[in-house]
């Protein structure tokens, strides 16, 4: 049986498989000395009727994108190391020019220097894509009409620092994360989207019941582009909260984090922020075999090209029952408002998505998976409102 420093840095960093893999298989791993290997592939194939997010002349394919992924990891004492590879290659039927490969290096690190101490180190690096038709491409934007995708690399360290016993009345919690986002292509257009973004934070825990403590926490985030134009969107970004986390309690599981967000910008033609801001992630387990969660949130995304930055409010509800060893079904709704600071003519766009996912695990290393997804984005600038239908079927196995 693996320890619990193995469990954490495999499933805590980030997902075990990308959620369009459909899977719940448990990998089982190829062990050289003190290092396990765990390899697994996804391949998944499916129907998209609108593979550019457009508003008219509607383009459909099918498509087909092959996962591999290997983990390395090693343990010592109460300390876990991995080191992780992902590669995601997109093939379309109808639209060769939308192929696509993307890597993904991760290391982790989990220390455990004593009962009060714990440290977790991540380092990525990611060659990723931007579908043609999001983002810096979206109808009716500076970009619409490449060719193919934007490409662009993605370098991130980040850090969790937490000093506190478990069952110590306090406990405090010291993060921070530094990434670089550079587009590859298209540089005319992309040049001015380079930015690093640099967030640091302290959150206090006090216990109030034995799985139930009072939170307090601080967060800033600066935000710099690489080419500086006049009208710079240079900007730092502070939240306040206070809020409550709980574990276990009548079948209930989760945070809620109330506060405030300051967001100020360096050029004084751009209009500052202020407003309420919120966290919450809810898990409701009635049952051993059935989960609810709920998650909303307030946040501030930036813009690609429209306006100073997008004010978010968004929440999703999802379902995951299992109805036997082998059988489960995930379903998932979600409604986010996008309101454009800044923008001409006070763009506003309501984004609503409905998901369905049916996983048969035929072995411990193989499963199986059917899904549909619908997402319908409603916006009052024209060449915007879309809506979006795909169908997928997966097949993951592993050792």
């Amino acid at each position: 049986m693996k320890s619990r420093t193995l469990a954490s840095i495999v499933t805590a960093p980030a997902l075990f498989l990308s959620s369009s893999a459909f899977s719940a298989i448990e990998p089982a791993s190829y062990d050289m000395g003190p290092v396990s290997i765990i390899p697994t592939l996804s391949i998944q194939t499916g129907y998209d009727d609108n593979i550019f997010s457009s508003s008219s002349s509607e383009v459909d394919s099918q498509k087909t994108i092959i996962s591999p992924k290997v983990q390395m990891i090693a343990e010592d004492g109460f300390n876990a190391y991995r080191v992780s590879y992902s590669l995601n290659q997109g093939i379309y039927d109808s639209s060769a020019d939308d192929n696509y490969t993307d890597h993904n290096l991760g290391l982790d690190a989990h220390l455990e220097f004593d009962a009060r101490n714990t440290l977790d180190l991540n380092a990525t690096y990611s060659k990723n894509h931007e579908e043609r038709g999001t983002g810096i491409t979206e109808s009716g934007s500076v970009g619409a009409g490449l060719s193919s995708p934007l490409k662009y690399d993605t370098k991130s360290v980040s850090f969790s620092y937490t000093y506190g016993a478990d069952n110590a009345a306090g406990k405090l919690v010291f993060s921070g994360k530094y990434d670089d986002k550079e587009y590859q292509n298209f540089r005319s257009i992309t040049d001015e989207r380079d930015n690093e973004q640099t967030t640091l934070s302290a959150a206090f825990y006090y216990k109030i019941q034995p799985k139930t403590s009072l939170l307090f926490e601080i967060r800033n985030q600066d935000l710099n582009y690489k080419v500086d134009p006049t009208t710079s969107l240079d900007s730092e970004t502070r939240r306040y909260y206070v809020g409550a986390t709980w574990e276990g309690t009548a079948k209930t599981t989760g945070t809620i984090k109330l506060g405030q967000v300051n967001k100020d910008f360096s050029a004084s033609s751009r209009s500052d922020f202020s407003g309420s801001s919120w966290e919450a992630a809810l898990k409701w387990e009635p049952l051993t075999y059935s989960v609810l969660d709920f998650a909303t949130s307030q946040s501030e995304k930036e813009s690609s090209g429209a306006g100073d930055f997008i004010d978010s409010k968004a929440l999703r509800l999802t379902w995951s029952h299992d109805w036997n060893d082998q059988t489960q079904t995930v379903l998932s709704s979600g409604y986010t408002n996008d309101d454009y600071q800044g923008a001409t003519g006070g763009r506003q766009d309501d984004i609503t998505d409905a998901s369905i996912k049916l996983n048969y695990d035929m072995r411990r290393w193989l499963s199986f998976g059917i899904g549909y997804a619908y997402q319908n984005t409603d916006s009052n600038t024209a060449n915007i409102p879309f809506s979006r239908n795909t169908y997928q079927i997966s097949v993951t196995g592993s050792l």
